[in-house]
């Protein structure tokens, strides 16, 4: 059976090395945030047995539909751009403009790929989606159904989701898709999924455009 550790332990790793990445001098950024997907990613794999909601099939409906909304989300996330007010200043570093090797700069651009299309979508929707929603209803959150609705669990858990992100408006429109989808779908993957297709369509944008301040 999980318990709360499971899904809060990776969410605070992850949080805290980011944390703790943004007050340290730029050079730190790529070896900080390889050292906490890797970290974060270990933690679900080694205890992937946890995490029940994920041994679910997801239909071609489902996939559809997480693929149009994870679009949707990212429509809005890049053409808010310069719209709505950021929490804070989001870093534009790029892994070309450090004096690295070739080598080192394509293994930091795979080790973000990876930790932003993998690591984070899951990692995310286990906490927000899965516990927090949950948790928010009753403490003993494994009672509670998957995709349960209530206003206070929704729209705080959403409010939240927002305020960890720099860009707090998509943050909020992203938090209410991704958790509209749970409860309409009850499936945990339909979220990640959608979650996965917005962070690979912003990867590609990036490595497309340049614009390394949405990494």
């Amino acid at each position: 059976m999980a318990q709360t550790r499971h899904y809060v332990i990776p969410f605070a790793v992850f949080l805290g090395l980011t944390f703790i990445g943004s007050k340290l001098p730029s050079h730190f950024v790529f070896p900080v945030y390889m050292l906490k997907t890797f970290l974060v990613g270990g933690l679900l794999f080694c205890w992937r047995r946890h995490y029940q909601e994920l041994y679910t099939r997801i239909s071609l409906k489902e996939i559809l539909l997480a693929c149009v909304t994870g679009l949707a989300v990212l429509v809005v996330w890049v053409g808010g751009e310069g719209l709505f007010p950021k929490i804070g200043t989001p870093s534009d570093t790029s892994p070309l403009a450090q004096g690295a090797s070739s080598l080192v700069a394509f293994s930091w651009i795979a080790a973000r790929i990876f930790g932003a299309v993998i690591v984070v979508p899951i990692m995310e929707e286990l906490f927000w989606r899965s516990f927090l929603m949950r948790y928010l209803i009753d403490k003993d959150f494994q009672k509670v159904p998957l995709g349960a609705y209530t206003h206070f669990s929704f729209w705080v858990t959403a409010l939240l989701f927002a305020l960890e992100h720099f860009r707090v408006v998509p943050g909020f429109f992203a938090g209410v898709v991704y958790g509209g989808l749970l409860c309409y779908t009850h499936n945990l993957w339909v979220p990640i999924l959608s979650h996965m297709v917005t962070n690979l369509g912003l990867a590609i944008y990036v490595l497309i455009t340049h614009q390394w301040q949405f990494w």
